[in-house]
């Protein structure tokens, strides 16, 4: 057998992939939008506006404005980690739309490549909405947040490789929620959405900034208010390696799983 290329490759056949993912989301995507903004926007009334009326300022700035931009990050990461993990899931074990795209000229590679493009899609929408939902609000300081486009779509693929090899390494439905449990969850609280991290234990702090989505956050809220510390070149390159590294692991996996 031959080894598929170990990072996925934007093909003809991707497009395609994509196509066939935006199609299938676009019979149920009133739902799916409802469920992937109702944690969030309930999450920034509830801090954003009920604790921080007892919080005055966070790192200079109201507590809802600090906020915003890490809950618009959680936002692309759990819409494109839920969707990858569930649905890449169901196409390898349940409906057999992987398996059945391998009768066709399509390779483990277009997949993933599909599946990418597909997710970077879906961040950036997300994302973009979740930020017309804080500029209604007034909590976005800068013209520069009309760069966010940029992360959200690196945070889509970066986000969606691990979600992917999660789904080819599980056998159940339960397994994935160890992902979420020990993975997910804990980004979400530690990674500098609701409070600076500079207060945290060092050894804690360390390992924090040895994940993925402190960076995505730090890159977001610099761009929506407007300040760029010194620490953000090193973000957007942890980003940038993340993403090449995460990639390499889907494709390989996914190829095992439908051929072994």
């Amino acid at each position: 057998m031959i080894r598929p290329p170990r990072w996925p490759r934007i093909s003809r056949v991707a497009l395609v992939i994509f196509r066939r993912n935006f199609l299938a989301w676009s019979r149920y995507y009133k739902s799916s939008v409802l469920l992937n903004f109702g944690e969030p926007v309930t999450s920034l009334l509830a801090f954003g506006f009920g604790l921080g009326a007892y919080i005055a300022k966070m790192n200079g700035v109201p507590f809802a404005v600090f906020i915003g931009p890490g809950l618009l990050a959680v936002t692309a990461m759990n819409a494109v980690t839920f969707d990858m993990t569930f649905d890449a899931y169901d196409r390898l074990n349940v409906s057999g739309v992987y398996a059945a795209m391998l009768t066709t000229p399509v390779t483990a590679s277009d997949i993933v490549a599909g599946e990418f493009l597909w997710e970077a899609f879906r961040s950036l929408l997300y994302g973009m909405v979740f930020l017309l939902v804080l500029c209604l609000m007034g909590l976005v300081r800068s013209w520069w947040a009309l760069m966010i486009p940029v992360p959200l779509v690196f945070a889509g693929v970066m986000f969606a490789a691990p979600a992917l090899w999660v789904s080819t390494r599980s056998r159940t439905h339960e397994q994935l929620f160890y992902y979420f449990t020990l993975v997910i969850t804990p980004m979400s609280l530690f990674s500098g959405v609701f409070f600076p991290l500079q207060h945290l234990p060092p050894v804690l702090r360390t390992v924090i900034l040895l994940t993925p989505l402190v960076h995505v956050v730090r890159i977001i809220r610099a761009l929506v208010l407007g300040s760029f510390p010194p620490h953000i070149a090193g973000d957007v390159v942890w980003v940038l390696a993340y993403t090449a590294l995460l990639t390499a692991w889907p494709t390989r996996s996914l190829a095992r799983r439908l051929t072994g």
